[in-house]
């Protein structure tokens, strides 16, 4: 009998869920490693969360979550409505090492037309000196499908200063929808 590498794949993978894992174990955001933003997956145990991160508004209109996510980002995504005088928008404030470091943001997102006109989102790194946010960088999601962007920055910091990672929904006039945006992660590179 000859056995075909698809049915040997399927008997490996089957061993190793029977042996390798507890069925009650299940980790939605595993622990941070190297990654200053703590809930960068919008879920604790197992439940949608803002966690460390702070809204614009409590209106659910323009800040919820979709149970939605891209491979590896648990069942849930924060999602931000489009809006040209007020977007939702969530940030989070992070006390950076002091010195001169190399940071990579990165976050999955996609975008969720519900118009005729596109919709999009943004991902930006501030940084905050003397209560002052300057603008580092920033991307722009728009494609409908979850996308990866990340972008690097450097930069030296003293005890007073804060960098702020920022994800709204567009503020352009004319765009309608939402964004989805998951797994964002600021990492310090060195």
């Amino acid at each position: 009998m000859k056995t075909t590498p698809l049915i040997i794949v399927a008997l490996l993978v089957s061993v190793f869920l029977l042996t390798g894992c507890k069925s009650d174990e299940s980790i939605v955001n595993p622990p941070p490693e190297n990654n200053l933003i703590a809930n960068s997956s919008f879920e604790l145990n197992s439940s949608p969360s803002l966690a460390g991160w702070a809204a614009n508004t409590t209106d659910t209109a323009y800040i919820r979550f979709a149970l939605d996510a891209p491979s590896g980002g648990g069942s849930y995504s924060v999602l931000l409505k489009n809006e040209w005088s007020f977007p939702g928008r969530i940030t989070y404030a992070v006390d950076p090492p002091l010195g001169t470091h190399r940071y990579q943001l990165s976050a999955w997102a996609k975008a969720i037309r519900t118009g005729f006109l596109p919709s999009s989102g943004e991902m930006s790194l501030l940084f905050r000196r003397a209560g002052l946010d300057s603008l580092r960088k920033s991307f722009f999601f728009s494609d409908s499908t979850w996308s990866y962007a990340s972008f690097l920055d450097t930069l030296t910091t003293v005890a007073s200063d804060t960098l702020v990672v920022m994800l709204r929904g567009n503020i352009h006039q004319f765009s309608s929808g939402y964004v989805l945006v998951d797994l964002s992660k600021l990492v310090k590179l060195d």
